[in-house]
């Protein structure tokens, strides 16, 4: 039995949804850089595209890269090494914002609430247990 779908009736909100899911799903070939983790956005992509488009989500789903890393997410969260990599992750690049781009004291303490954030929710989703296959990218 399918589930009722949670999409929202006004088209509008799915069109932001959409252009949301456009602009995370852009933001993961910024991943290459250092310190910027592709897992978060694709989740929040698919996530997104879930709200809005049927037809990009099952893509994305269906996708040999990003498929792989949202059943990863869905059949039993992260691996503990997938949660240490995005503490670190998430610490090195708030760390060098707050202290080398930033200049101001708000500023580098609303970063440090961002990361606490990030990290107690890295660490709240459910742990599961390592596999034969290879790691999924972080």
């Amino acid at each position: 039995m399918d589930k009722p779908s949670r999409k929202p009736r006004s088209r509008i909100l799915r069109g932001v949804y959409f252009v949301l899911g456009v602009i995370c799903l852009g933001l993961v070939y910024l991943s290459a850089l250092p310190g910027i983790p592709t897992f978060d956005f694709v989740i929040l992509a698919a996530f997104f595209f879930s709200m809005s488009s049927d037809r990009v989500h099952t893509w994305m789903v269906e996708h040999p890269v990003f498929g792989r890393i949202i059943s990863g997410y869905r059949d039993g969260g992260l691996t503990i090494r997938m949660k240490w990599v995005a503490v670190i992750a998430i610490s090195l690049s708030l760390g060098f914002s707050a202290f080398v781009l930033l200049d101001h004291l708000g500023l580098r303490l609303l970063l440090g609430a961002v990361g606490v954030y990030a990290i107690w929710f890295v660490f709240t989703r459910p742990t599961k247990q390592p596999s034969d296959q290879p790691p999924l990218a972080a």
